[in-house]
């Protein structure tokens, strides 16, 4: 079902809603399409009652409704974040290392969606014409962000304090996330993807891809520079190997196994298994970099993954954090060694808007491939249960929906 809106003739191709008093005195001869969904009044989605339980999925959850200033998608393909299991089990750690508790129950986890806009909130359409039925959007970590604080303004709104005594929210612990059918976001702080841009592609790159993207770009890479990726061949891992690899540095990535091997290879980074060479794993990285790497990047969220991690760098290295281990671990390094070789620790939590549409484009133009298994909505007890045991080499994405398509065209006005 659409609804005809007309547009004037020099923006024939204009491809989103506009004011009809903005074109109340030109001559229209074309109309954009609006389209209608159907929307059901239920929807499945897959929660946990309280955090360690069981995951459990509700088939008659209502559908929410859009306020002023938000919109309704419908979700088609998220990503399986390793934070997503951390919050459910109750281990996610905070900033004192201590559990999350501030977290809204029943939970509905997922933070790397991507859905199409079914309805606008009341009057948002009128306020924000860039914002239509049937584009493309993001859930990503952040949910709603205040856009006046101190790091709102200075571009790094994911660590958004709030003012006036407004805190912002977000889709892993404070707002449910993308494990339903449907979700409402803010449209103050909407991530809209390009309509070319392929769902199965973008959903894992809008956490695990950004915060790569992130701690490479906070590494500051050179052409040339060697980069070590602990956990190379993992969800994150993948990731980080490729974005370091495009800013033209010479990679190792340090993994276990076979099938991690391979992919890290096939990347063109240099692989060492820890589990076969844990005793010179130092002196061998020593060794390849003469000297030590310019960065390394701990993706892995164990506090054996950070134990040697600063005595890979060289002098005035810098270690990127990413990794959160449970309970929050700790950084078994010297302060001597920090001091003697100038080391800086440098900590990453995803990436902002600007930030996240580049890690999107690399990804969609075939700059960085990550291995990505699809699996239905149903599977996500089972996804669980295999990243616990450590057995996913790349991403899982989960289908939630079928794609309704953007239902946007141009018809002559006659």
């Amino acid at each position: 079902h659409f609804t005809g809106i007309t547009i004037p003739n020099e923006r024939q191709r204009h491809q989103q809603p506009i004011l009809p008093t903005a074109i109340a005195s030109q001559t229209p001869k074309y109309y954009i399409l609006m389209p209608t969904f159907a929307i059901p009044s239920k929807q499945t989605v897959a929660l946990v009652r309280h955090l360690g339980g069981p995951l459990e999925f509700v088939h008659d959850w209502p559908v929410p409704q859009p306020g002023q200033d938000e919109i309704l998608a419908k979700v088609l393909y998220t990503g399986v974040c390793q934070s997503d299991l951390h919050t459910k089990n109750g281990t996610a750690a905070g900033i004192d290392g201590g559990p999350i508790t501030n977290i809204k129950l029943p939970h509905i986890g997922g933070h790397e969606g991507v859905g199409r806009i079914v309805k606008l909130g009341p009057g948002l359409a009128e306020r924000d014409p860039s914002i239509y039925v049937g584009a493309l959007v993001v859930i990503r970590f952040a949910a709603r962000v205040c856009r006046r604080c101190e790091y709102c303004l200075e571009g790094r709104e994911q660590y958004c304090q709030g003012v006036g005594g407004w805190k912002p929210t977000n889709h892993l612990h404070h707002e449910d996330g993308a494990f339903q059918e449907y979700i409402v976001l803010d449209a103050g702080y909407l991530t809209l993807l390009p309509a070319d841009t392929d769902p199965i592609l973008a959903a894992p790159t809008l956490c695990a891809g950004l915060t790569a993207y992130k701690a490479v770009l906070n590494a500051d890479v050179k052409v040339g520079d060697w980069l070590v990726v602990v956990g190379a061949g993992a969800r994150l891992g993948q990731y980080a190997v490729q974005y370091a690899r495009n800013s033209g540095a010479k990679v190792i990535g340090v993994d276990t196994g076979e099938e991690k091997r391979g992919l890290v290879e096939s990347f063109g980074a240099t692989f060492i298994d820890f589990r076969k060479t844990a005793s010179d794993l130092i002196p061998s990285i020593q060794r390849l970099t003469q000297g030590g790497a310019h960065s390394v990047i701990v993706c892995a969220g164990s506090s054996a993954a950070f134990a040697q991690a600063a005595s890979m760098l060289r002098v005035g290295g810098t270690l990127c954090c990413i990794g959160i281990p449970p309970g929050g671990g700790r950084i078994e390094t010297s302060v001597a060694e920090i001091v003697i070789k100038g080391i800086k620790i440098q900590g990453n939590l995803v990436g902002n808007l600007k930030e996240c549409l580049d890690a999107v484009k690399q990804v969609t133009e075939g700059l960085v491939r990550p291995r990505i298994y699809v699996r239905p909505f149903e599977d996500l007890p089972a996804v669980y249960e295999e990243m616990e045991k450590g057995e996913i080499a790349g991403r899982v994405v989960l289908k939630i929906g079928d794609d309704p398509g953007p239902g946007i065209g141009l018809q002559s006005h006659l």
